[in-house]
């Protein structure tokens, strides 16, 4: 096998972000004009020619980069979409070089390295615990399989960071990425890179799935059906059997989706005019109180919010049947809400954050290798899922078609490398 040429003192280009006052000010004052302005050059966001990798440790690897999609989080970076006193920023190195759903071809491998070899197409796990920040023992956590909570985000031999996409050079909006083998998951023959890129998102709604435990003869809302959402409706039909799946979202092209996919019924309404349409659909008696919207003691047997906003929490609450579950994932800003209704009716409320190995029929494995053996399997299509793919100099067309989706019908965007050969 002929040894990849060695990249040191070669670069590539990078989008990355930059925390400095003046560039995040500039970003902001003209983002509030136009959205394109968050993007401008001299803003946050810069595309430059950086370093390419090299091996991190001997059981590292360098991938090249064939997709790289932009989640819901790097749109909430890119449009300054985060509170001042939002705490995770502690675990982010700046600038950074954005993208963490990433799917590639390896390209060099190092000696250590065992799972993968040169040539082979690899989903990419974007959590950097323990293993690949070369620390060992293995935190508590890292050791049952909770990476998404490691105890050593701040340690070890890579920058702070928590993924991919927030630890400095560490990212995936560039040709080229070093990940540690641990990272790597094989996709399977027959799988595209396509579907492959859906990795991440999958694995975050099945993740979420797994904590609502719903049953098949319940009735399940589901708030945002945007690309997790989307794979929420799936995953609930396809794997969790459940029978009733409902929606809420703002846009008519994700609605479609969802019905395509196995949801009963989507709503585009919002406050009392939504509780009152879930009411009315699910036959429930609702209450007026003196001010405020309606509620019911009665309603759904569970939700998986994908938008995290006051606004759905609170409609949740008052739809919900009592003891039910909610299970949020979005990361909108947080803001006053009433909740009562949440401990009136005893709800229980849990947070859902990445994934990492989870349980499932008998099975325990990364999140990642069930969406894979899912869509091996053929338990699952997540067809035109992916709605558009850009080349990274055109990242402004990219952001722009994520931040219109009443306009593109964007579902899933994603930067492509595979055409571009002046990137190879």
């Amino acid at each position: 096998m002929k040894k990849p040429a060695s990249t040191e003192g070669t670069t590539m280009p990078a989008l990355q972000f930059d925390f400095k006052i003046g560039k995040l000010a500039k970003s902001k004052w003209r983002g509030r004009k136009d959205p394109r302005g968050y993007w401008k050059p001299g803003g946050a966001i810069t595309l430059r020619q950086v370093p390419r990798p090299t091996l991190v440790a001997d059981d590292w690897l360098i991938l090249k980069t064939a997709l790289c999609g932009i989640c819901g989080s790097d749109e909430k970076e890119i449009t300054l979409g985060g509170a001042a006193d939002n705490p995770l920023p502690s675990f982010i190195t700046f600038p950074h070089t954005i993208g963490h759903e990433v799917v590639g071809t390896v390209d060099q491998v190092g000696p250590a390295v065992t799972t993968v070899t040169p040539g082979d197409r690899v989903a990419v796990y974007p959590v950097l615990s323990c293993k690949p920040r070369g620390i060992s023992p293995e935190c508590p956590r890292c050791q049952q399989g909770d990476y998404n909570h490691c105890q050593n985000f701040k340690r070890g031999n890579l920058p702070v960071g928590m993924t991919l996409g927030t630890a400095g050079p560490f990212g995936g909006y560039a040709p080229f990425v070093a990940i540690h083998e641990s990272q790597a998951f094989r996709i399977p023959d027959g799988v595209s890179f396509e579907q492959a890129v859906l990795a991440d998102p999958f694995a975050v709604a099945f993740h979420a799935c797994l904590l609502l435990d719903p049953q098949p003869d319940q009735t399940i809302l589901i708030f945002g059906l945007g690309t997790i959402g989307l794979a929420t409706v799936l995953l609930l039909r396809h794997v969790f059997g459940v029978k009733h799946i409902l929606g809420v979202d703002r846009y008519q092209f994700p609605m479609e989706k969802a019905l395509e996919y196995g949801a009963k019924k989507v709503f585009t309404s919002s406050g009392n005019q939504l509780i009152e349409e879930i009411g009315a659909y699910l036959g429930i008696k609702l209450v007026k109180p003196f001010y405020g919207p309606k509620w019911g003691m009665d309603g759904v047997d569970g939700i998986i919010d994908c938008v995290g906003a006051g606004a759905t929490f609170e409609v949740g609450l008052r739809v919900s049947h009592t003891k039910t579950r909610i299970v949020f994932l979005g990361v909108s800003k947080p803001v006053r809400f009433e909740w009562t209704p949440w401990y009136f009716k005893e709800i229980s409320i849990h947070g859902s954050n990445g994934a990492g190995l989870e349980t499932l029929e008998g099975k325990t494995q990364n999140a990642f290798q069930f969406y894979l053996d899912f869509l091996a399997a053929g338990r699952i299509d997540p067809a035109e899922m992916l709605t558009h793919t850009f080349p990274l100099v055109e990242y402004a067309k990219a952001f722009e078609v994520v931040t219109s989706k009443a306009k593109s019908n964007a579902i899933k965007v994603a930067f492509d490398f595979t055409q571009d050969s002046m990137l190879t």
